[in-house]
Parts: structure tokens; C-alpha cells; sequence
């Protein structure tokens, strides 16, 4: 029984702590969009226990050629955001093609500095006759000299041909790495195509990787993913 109830205070502890350190929750709407002007909501709240003031919210994009945040909607100010309490902000931008959005927030609690940047959130161009629907690595962390494998999964919205997938990776030394270029003739309405590509492990630390889908010479839909190269453990 005290077992238990150490562990469940060990939980407790655990859960405050990444409050602190992760203080906010943000919910992007919507997650499809026509091509043009448009407005995205965000619903900040504070998951912490703490009050926060001067909170600062800027939104960025993963890509401006698929979204592009306009000067005129990218900013917001909220003097306080007490514990649970959820702050609406509207952000104006310009959907091109599918793409990732991601905000970054600044505060103070009790005069300490916080910096926080969200998850990215995909938002989805309604115009679009396909996209990339799954991709991921196969394992968080892999040892040097392994091959690293990807899987990506091709979802049609319509029947579409004239395809190409590029698969790349962002190495430690940042060195720009073209995994894959795969040419995909033609899919069916509704139906999916799957595609593993793999990268020689040279060097240490994290691997950066994006999936991008192109129709007719255009981006349309893109995902990240990452992984992590390290000598493991017998």
C-alpha cells in the first residue's frame, strides 16, 4: 500500500514538473482549408497551476509556399492567462497548399522567463487530389551504421496521376540528404499506395526527415518526421 501510494505521488510530481516545463495546449481549427485567404483559430490554454502574464503568441509555418502567415493577423498579446483558463486567437494567412502551421509563445511566471513552441499541426488544402496520409520511422532510435527506415503512405482523394514522392533527410551536420524520388503514375480514387525508403545511419544525433508529394511539378502535401543515431546498449 505505501508502494502504491509513493508511486502514485512520484506520478504527481512527474505530471507538475512537465506543467512547468510545458505550460501550454494549443488546438488548431480548422484543419482544412480552400486555396486563399483565411482565418485560424487557436485556443491557447494554460495547463500549468501557475498564473502567466505578458504572453506573447506568434504563428509560423513549416513552409510559406504552402501557408504564409500575413502581417496583418500574426501576432497576439494577452496580459494574463490564469491556470486553465483558454485564450482565443485568430491568425490570418494564406493557404497555397497543404502544409504546417506551429505557434511559439513567450511569457513570465513569478518573473522567470517561459518559451514554448506547440507540436505542428497539419492543415489540409481541400483542393488538393491527394496526399500524404502516413509517415514515420520505423524506430525512435537506431544505431550508427544501421539503415534507417521510413514508410510513407499515399491516400487519394480523387483519381490522380503524374506523381513524386521526394523523401529527405536533415543529418546532425545538417547537411541536406535526398533519401528517395519515387514517380507514382496513377492512383485510384480512394485508394493507397505504400513506399519504404532507407538512409545509411554516418553520423550521431538527431535525423530530421520530410516526406513531400508533388502533382504536376507542385507541392501539395508534406510531413515531418525524426529519429535518433546512437550507440545502443547490449
Amino acid at each position: 500500500m505505501a508502494h502504491e501510494k509513493e508511486k502514485e505521488k512520484r506520478i504527481a510530481m512527474e505530471e507538475r514538473e512537465e506543467r512547468r516545463k510545458y505550460p501550454f495546449e494549443a488546438i488548431v481549427t480548422p484543419k482544412v482549408l480552400d486555396r486563399g485567404r483565411h482565418w485560424i483559430t487557436v485556443q491557447l490554454k494554460n495547463v500549468s497551476t501557475e498564473p502567466l502574464v505578458d504572453v506573447s503568441a506568434t504563428l509560423y509555418t513549416y513552409n510559406t509556399h504552402d501557408l504564409d502567415v500575413l502581417p496583418s493577423g500574426s501576432f497576439h498579446f494577452v496580459k494574463e492567462l490564469l491556470p486553465q483558463d483558454t485564450e482565443v486567437l485568430n491568425f490570418h494567412v494564406f493557404a497555397n497548399h497543404t502544409g504546417w502551421v506551429y505557434l511559439r509563445v513567450t511569457a513570465y511566471r513569478y518573473g522567470a522567463f517561459v518559451s514554448w513552441y506547440s507540436p505542428h499541426h497539419e492543415v489540409r488544402l481541400v483542393e488538393d487530389p491527394t496526399e500524404i496520409r502516413i509517415f514515420f520511422v520505423n524506430r525512435p532510435y537506431w544505431a550508427p551504421e544501421e539503415t534507417i527506415e521510413t514508410e510513407t503512405v499515399v491516400y487519394a482523394h480523387r483519381d490522380v496521376q503524374n506523381l513524386r514522392l521526394e523523401i529527405a533527410a536533415i543529418p546532425p551536420s545538417k547537411s541536406h540528404t535526398l533519401m528517395d524520388v519515387i514517380d507514382i503514375d496513377f492512383i485510384a480514387e480512394g485508394g493507397t499506395k505504400r513506399f519504404v525508403s532507407e538512409l545509411y545511419a554516418s553520423e550521431e544525433g538527431m535525423y530530421h526527415l520530410t516526406a513531400r508529394l508533388f502533382h504536376e511539378q507542385k507541392l501539395i502535401s508534406s510531413k515531418l518526421a525524426s529519429c535518433y543515431v546512437t550507440p545502443l546498449e547490449e
